[in-house]
């Protein structure tokens, strides 16, 4: 089985050598790299093409886009195997057999199209800092995916069926992994394993968490998507969302006030258990 890994790359220079280097060192070898880059101006296109250069496995498929969805989108119009994935540019594997362990588990589970490995939260320096606990409320599990799909992206695999192109979701910016998942939750089996693959890279500026928003719109048009255009739960995140927006250069004011709202929102929400939606 062949592994398609998709990697989107803009101006991550100082964390994309790292990234291609954790994928080169897999000890399974049949797969292939598809780099989209978004027009860095950082030094990546020279990482990106030593890699090419070296190892044909690696590729350059694309050098603009209009975001990081557009430009998977764009690299795998060219995948040619079995098994697809994604690994952002300041992500990476933390081990030499992640992706043997995947292909081993799409062969003993012939009926699952997906699934989703454990991961570390890791620092600028590569460092690890804590395991990552997505399933973090007592009641969580698979069953509360409508109302929190909460998937580690980069410990996450899929056999090629599971993608489609019309489907994939280009018009969102923050949120389109959530919602390509959760479309692939409604129709495909799914498997979770702990087994720790995946390092999720904490520096700052992680579009996944920051306060920001365009993000909690973008997640108040997700929950349109689920549970119909008149939703509690989207008019609720409308609401926050334009709040946040009225917060947007105050400065360090509104920084402050936004990490408070973040915090009381996903408070509500873990104790409603998802009923209120979290940011």
């Amino acid at each position: 089985m062949k592994i398609s890994i998709a990697v989107p790359s803009y101006n991550y220079a100082k964390f994309l050598t790292a990234c291609l280097d954790s994928i080169k060192q897999q000890n399974y070898k049949n797969f292939e790299v598809l780099i989209a880059d978004g027009g860095s101006n950082d030094g990546s296109l020279d990482i990106i093409h030593k890699f090419c250069d070296e190892d044909e496995r690696f590729q350059l498929v694309s050098t603009e886009d209009n975001g990081q969805a557009d430009s998977i989108f764009k690299a795998f119009k060219y995948a040619t195997g079995d098994v697809l994935c994604f690994l952002n540019a300041d992500d990476c594997y933390l081990c030499q057999d992640a992706l043997s362990n995947v292909i081993q588990t799409f062969q003993d589970y012939q009926s699952i199209q997906l699934v989703s490995f454990g991961g570390y939260y890791i620092d600028a320096e590569g460092r690890w800092i804590k395991p990552i606990h997505y399933r973090y409320h007592p009641l969580d599990g698979f069953h509360l995916m409508p109302y929190r799909t909460a998937v580690l992206q980069p410990g996450t695999f899929w056999r090629k069926e599971v993608y489609d192109p019309i489907e994939w979701p280009k018009n969102f910016n923050f949120v389109f992994d959530v919602v390509f998942f959760y479309a692939a939750f409604k129709k495909y089996s799914w498997l979770e394993l702990t087994k720790p693959l995946a390092g999720y890279r904490l520096h700052g500026d992680n579009k996944s968490m920051t306060v920001r928003a365009g993000r909690v719109m973008e997640l108040a048009s997700f929950e349109n998507i689920k549970f119909g255009k008149r939703s509690f739960r989207a008019f609720y995140l409308k609401v926050i969302a334009k709040a946040l927006k009225g917060l947007e250069g105050l400065g360090l004011f509104g920084t402050r006030i936004s990490q408070l709202i973040y915090i009381i929102v996903n408070g509500l929400a873990f104790i409603s258990c998802y009923r209120l939606p979290s940011i």
